[in-house]
């Protein structure tokens, strides 16, 4: 059966530099007209001293950065080539069996379908027992995946096992019992945890399960992600950017034997630990113990909890930055909306267990991990002096400031880009708005976010009983913003 849509190749990620032609002239004349009016304004009276105390801190932010981009490079240009050497050289690089634990909710058909033939055509790939464990959303999807798979080219060493459970952290826990009676002991097994609306990419078990025969400490693997997503021009473009974001942080990561995510679109997780009880009551139940709200249940966020797991309990996880995902991303009626409300889940998820990972101390994480772990703290704090303390000098000194700080935000933010482009991003015109859209709105849902842990279900709306605290985690959120913004005004007025 085959595939009825036409998905981008990997090699395209890797556009040629006359491509990038067009924004670079476009950001270009925008430096040389900012350039010309610095020339007229930097003698301004007063306008210096807050600037060089924000330069300072902008010194740190990108010291930090130039730290991940030289990481990025080394993994991606000189580490993981020579995994992927020994990877190819082993001469029994499969293991035994393969689970796949997939649930689906509510798909579109069409959606399904694409999921399954890629599923399908990459179990014939190997040589390995394939076992799919399908939890759906109700008969109607039931008979979309038995007429699906009756399509499918026969595989004799292909097994489907269809089930139904009230929620994806539930369905995800049953599907792993399930699959833990079927395992027979097996100590090479691999599981498989993904997403209904992920399409695999071509090769991509046959490129990654070698790495656990190669690596006996490893216990999960992550790959790249590729967007296939509609709606406007600019949503196309910033998850473009977003995931060329989240492949520099996982090379350099990874350089040292961790990732901050098992991204819970598509992982490879270790038998021994997947189909564990440990992990199967994590999956199925998770939470954490909050000061504010006590005991805060998580119902999303499946994918840090298997993360959290693995990083406890010491393994080693890696990127394969070479093999790939097709993420299938719908923009919704209202692109701005759902945008924002994605990085509200994302961020939620991140903060929700980034204070009992930095609790498990650089000696169990890794000392760069943990301090990446760190950063994604300090940073949603750090990201916004800039431009408030450019406000606070605006006010109390001169309007002017703004030429300078538009000038350093035009030339660093060219830079960071370019840098993004020698490992593979496709640059577009919105990238640079995108990337301060990302930065700047994505730090203060990030600080709401972390104001009121609590919230997992964005929108929806709350009984009576809980309204005080909903008001308190507006007043934490304001509060946080009050002080943050009177530190800002000591540091850029002194």
């Amino acid at each position: 059966m085959r595939s009825e849509i036409v998905l981008p190749e990997p090699g395209a990620e890797r556009v040629p530099w006359r491509t990038v032609l067009m924004p670079l002239l476009i950001y270009g004349f925008f430096i040389v007209v900012l350039w010309f009016l610095f020339q007229q304004v930097e003698h301004q009276k007063g306008s210096r001293g807050g600037i060089l105390a924000l330069g300072a801190l902008g010194l740190f932010r990108y010291g930090w950065l130039t730290v991940n981009l030289v990481r990025s490079y080394m993994y991606r240009f000189v580490a993981f080539p020579r995994m992927r050497r020994a990877a190819d050289a082993i001469q029994q690089p499969y293991p035994e069996q393969v689970h796949f634990i997939i649930p689906t909710f509510k798909e579109k058909p069409w959606v399904t379908k694409e999921m399954l033939i890629s599923v399908t055509r990459e179990a014939a790939s190997i040589p390995s027992l394939v076992r799919l464990y399908i939890t759906t959303g109700g008969p109607d999807e039931d008979v979309i995946v038995r007429d699906v798979l009756a399509k499918c080219p026969p595989n004799p060493r292909l097994s489907v096992y269809m089930m139904r459970q009230a929620g994806k952290r539930y369905g995800m826990a049953f599907a792993l019992r399930a699959a833990a009676r079927t395992n027979l002991g097996e100590p090479s097994s691999v599981v498989i945890l993904m997403d209904g609306d992920t399409l695999l990419g071509s090769g991509i078990l046959r490129k990654s399960l070698p790495f656990f025969a190669l690596r006996p400490k490893v216990g999960g693997i992550t790959t790249n992600n590729i967007a296939v997503t509609n709606g406007p021009q600019w949503y196309r473009d910033w998850y473009t950017l977003r995931f060329s974001l989240r492949n520099r942080y996982m090379c350099s990561t990874s350089l040292s034997g961790k990732v901050l995510t098992l991204t819970g679109r598509f992982s490879f997780i270790r038998s021994e630990i997947a189909l564990s009880d440990e992990f199967i009551e994590r999956v199925e139940k998770d939470s954490i113990d909050d000061w504010v709200y006590g005991r805060i249940e998580f119902k999303t966020g499946d994918d840090k909890s298997t993360w959290f797991t693995l990083l406890k309990n010491g393994w080693e996880m890696l990127y394969l930055p070479d093999t790939y995902i097709y993420c299938l991303e719908n923009a919704g009626d209202k692109p701005f909306r759902e945008s924002v409300g994605k990085m509200r889940r994302w961020f939620g998820n991140m903060l929700r267990n980034n204070g009992r990972a930095l609790a498990l101390g650089w000696n169990k994480v890794g000392l760069f991990a943990w301090f990446s772990l760190l950063d994604q703290r300090i940073s949603m704090w750090t990201s916004l002096v800039l431009p408030t303390g450019v406000l606070i000098l605006i006010f109390t000194e001169s309007p002017f400031v703004v030429v300078y700080f538009a000038l350093w935000v035009l030339y660093t933010r060219l830079i960071y880009l370019c840098a993004l482009v020698v490992e593979g991003h496709r640059m577009s015109n919105w990238d640079l708005p995108l990337l301060l859209y990302q930065q700047w709105v994505g730090s203060f849902i990030k600080i709401q976010t972390f104001s009121d842990l609590r919230r997992q279900k964005w929108g929806a709306a709350r009984g009576d009983a809980r309204n005080m605290q909903d008001r308190f985690g507006a007043l934490q959120t304001t509060l946080w913003f009050g002080i943050f913004g009177l530190i800002v005004a000591l540091l850029v007025l002194s």
